[in-house]
């Protein structure tokens, strides 16, 4: 694991440490998705929607408890200054313990949660359920384990402080592996010992099935934890950087100590409030699909999600934390030629995005079905899951260039703008709600009226995010954008004609040949974008050799 460092970095260092960064969780989200994804292809030979619906319900769950818990302290906790020194005359390690006070947040949100969400979900959900086997133990598993990932909590925000990308990535790797291997292992073992005794056999398939879920979730967040606490101890412990409980600091020539720094409580507040929309929205869809949809369709969904948002987790999600991080850390000084570098950093990643978005759109509908046939059994021979896949490749390009906007607006954006961008995050709820009532009750279009939703949803949250930084951008004085939309004439022009040919002489793709032209198109139309972005990428490349130069 990387070695711990208690200087502060310079804006260059940041954005040298955070392209790095990105790799390391990169390729880490590769090690663990391609782990469970091969693990899970295996599984769902085994299981049936329905129960790929209630995993994903109690997954719902976990997510929503942890979200409301710690999110707002992560984001909060970026915005406390960085420096060896600062105003104040504190040292970096009170500045580091203030952060980790802040971790403790999370324990004490997510206690009394966690009991009142499981405990109401327990006694609403169907009967069916409750009377499998195991299920009550499973319940009390799930809990378990969100209280033990939040004790981690403190572990993980010093190290995300310190932008210690490495360590991150290498024990959330090793948790999410750990947990679904055991996840596996659990189900396989019952099918191959027990799987056909008795005329039950299904039933206690399904239960144990839960139970499975619920175990390697505890797994996971016992790992975690474990990995952290020796991280802890190796790292820091020896240098008392921190201390992990609750701890008071006294600035030096202040009689008055505190716990939790002002200015990021009152920023903590504020960003709460608005996260609380923006999960409503992300997960607008879990919520809307639990009531509207049945338990079957709830596990085609699931199954698109994991499959089909692949990439997005693979490459996106990383992208967008560095980002995010980034950002904070960066703009926390408030030095101007810092925010100037930001805004170089997101026309990069928005033109990024553009062309893979393109990409995305061109031969996601025609091939995406006939990848994922062979991911499905002959349980889902008979779901819609292989049409409405087509229909969620269009949603992607939308998740993806809104996660990079409002990764920067929350980097960038003061408490009050946020609390306003909270209204209207409510306005976009009910423009949610509506128009899935409407698509999927009205005109029974189902998870694909789920999909139009969102999509509907994103172009609302992208352009409220996009005006915002405009707006930023032109009171930032930083002369002539570099992200022009006429320089993407060409490369669009050749999207369109590859999309004719593409959907005229082939269409939906059912065989490897049909499938192989479609490769070749793709790398013509990249060779295409590497050769009108080869200026861009010669800069990049010299930035980084004068950086290391430099460090050297």
């Amino acid at each position: 694991m990387e070695k711990k460092v208690a200087e502060s970095p310079s804006g260059q260092q940041m954005l040298e440490k955070s392209t790095k960064g990105a790799t390391f969780l990169m390729m880490g989200q590769l090690v663990t998705k391609m782990t469970t994804f091969v693990l899970n292809s295996l599984l769902v030979r085994f299981l049936s929607p329905k129960i790929f619906g209630i995993t994903a319900f109690l997954e719902f769950i976990i997510g929503t408890v942890l979200f409301f818990s710690r999110e707002a302290v992560r984001l909060s906790t970026l915005r406390i200054k960085d420096s060896s020194e600062d105003e104040k005359g504190r040292s970096r390690s009170d500045v580091l313990q203030t952060a980790v006070n802040f971790a403790h947040i999370p324990i004490w949100i997510g206690a009394p949660l966690s009991i009142v969400l499981t405990s109401w979900q327990y006694r609403n959900l169907n009967s069916y359920f409750i009377a499998l086997p195991f299920f009550t133990w499973s319940m009390l598993l799930i809990w378990s384990s969100i209280i033990i990932e939040l004790l981690s909590e403190p572990f993980f925000i010093a190290n995300q402080f310190m932008l210690n990308y490495g360590t991150r990535s290498q024990i959330e790797s090793i948790s999410v592996t750990f947990g679904c291997v055991v996840n596996f292992m659990v189900i396989m073992g019952f099918e191959k010992w027990f799987g056909n005794s008795g005329e039950d056999s299904e039933t206690m398939r399904e239960g144990i099935a839960i139970l499975a879920f619920a175990l390697g979730k505890v797994s996971h967040s016992v790992m975690l934890l474990l990995c952290y606490f020796y991280d802890y101890q190796k790292h820091f412990a020896s240098e008392r950087l921190f201390a992990v409980r609750l701890t008071k600091i006294y600035p030096p020539h202040e009689k008055q100590g505190y716990y939790f720094q002002e200015e990021i409580s009152q920023h903590f507040k504020k960003v709460y409030s608005q996260l609380c929309f923006k999960h409503l929205l992300t997960e607008g869809d879990k919520l809307i699909i639990n009531s509207l949809c049945s338990v079957e369709e709830q596990g085609i969904y699931s199954l698109l999600s994991n499959y089909g948002s692949l990439l997005t987790r693979l490459l996106f999600a990383p992208i967008e934390e560095s980002l995010r991080l980034f950002l904070a850390r960066l703009l926390s000084s408030g030095d101007k030629k810092n925010l100037k570098l930001s805004m170089r950093v997101l026309e990069n990643l928005t033109k990024f995005y553009s062309y893979l978005s393109l990409m995305i759109i061109i031969f996601g509908p025609t091939n995406s079905s006939f990848l994922l046939q062979f991911l499905v059994g002959s349980k889902w021979s008979t779901t819609s899951v292989l049409d409405t896949i087509r229909v969620y490749c269009f949603y992607l390009p939308f998740l993806a260039l809104n996660g990079i906007f409002e990764a920067f607006f929350q980097s960038i954006a003061t408490g009050d703008q946020i609390l306003k961008h909270s209204y209207f995050m409510m306005t976009f709820s009910g423009v949610f709600l509506l128009s899935c009532w409407i698509l999927i009750e009205y005109l029974n279009l189902s998870i694909n009226g789920l999909i139009i939703s969102n999509i509907i949803n994103m172009i609302l949250r992208m352009t409220y995010c996009g005006v915002f930084i405009q707006r930023f951008s032109r009171a930032l004085h930083s002369g002539s954008s570099r992200f022009d939309p006429r320089k993407f004439r060409t490369v669009f022009l050749l999207g369109l004609l590859v999309w004719v040919l593409d959907w005229g002489l082939i269409g939906f793709v059912k065989n490897f040949r049909q499938f192989f032209l479609n490769v070749i198109l793709a790398s013509i139309m990249l060779v295409v974008i590497l050769f009108k972005e080869k200026g861009a990428l010669g800069e990049l490349i010299g930035e980084r050799k004068f950086s290391r130069t430099k460090i050297v």
